[in-house]
């Protein structure tokens, strides 16, 4: 497991330019790039919720799956009778992301995620 630590500058979006003759210069760099969707920031938050360090309300249903409510949406595990786990997340903008994970007779492992 690691730890992310977030960077705290002192002085955001500044950066050093060396010019091929050694002299330095500082320069102040924004973006406008028009962006139609802003993104997901990449800062501490979203690297710890990436190893599963994120708060969560869980709870065991009566049906044997486990719901587990997040900021950004719940995870639903689900243990079907053919043996399989099968985790499905639903998005708070509704958008569903589903992982299957198969143990093969060999004794491997297969996962698929759609």
């Amino acid at each position: 497991m690691k730890n992310f630590i977030d960077r705290v500058p002192m002085n955001p979006n500044r950066y050093k330019i060396t010019n091929e003759s050694g002299g330095i210069s500082y320069a102040t760099i924004e973006r406008e790039d028009n962006a139609t969707v802003a993104g997901t920031a990449l800062n501490r938050e979203v690297f710890m919720a990436l190893q599963g360090m994120e708060a969560s309300n869980t709870s065991f249903d009566a049906d044997g799956s486990v719901s587990e409510i997040y900021g950004t949406g719940t995870l639903v595990t689900f243990f079907p009778v053919n043996g399989d786990v099968v985790e499905r997340f639903t998005s708070n903008t509704c958008q569903i992301i589903t992982k299957t994970t198969k143990f093969n007779t060999d004794g491997s492992i297969s996962e698929v995620i759609s």
